[in-house]
């Protein structure tokens, strides 16, 4: 099959999808932690825990940056 993308376009759009779905894991852990406290005798989140959070935005946002920047030629139409 013949189509006009480059190698590193394909890898830009890997990059968005993983990026995205990092973030989607981080707004649910998010949403889950929130949801601890209406829980009655459930321990709040605290040491080690805290550092998933921004574990999983900055590898997130990171990535998503980068599949955006390798994306950044990428457009409709365009002749090559």
């Amino acid at each position: 099959m013949n189509h006009n993308m480059k190698k590193h376009e394909h890898i830009g759009l890997l990059l968005v999808f993983f990026g995205a779905t990092w973030l989607g894991f981080a707004l649910y852990g998010t949403l889950l932690a929130a949801n601890r406290m209406l829980i009655q005798n459930m321990p709040l989140i605290a040491g080690k825990e805290l550092l998933i959070f921004p574990m999983f935005y900055g590898i997130g946002a990171v990535l998503l940056m980068l599949g955006l920047i390798e994306l950044r030629e990428l457009r409709p139409g365009k002749n090559r």
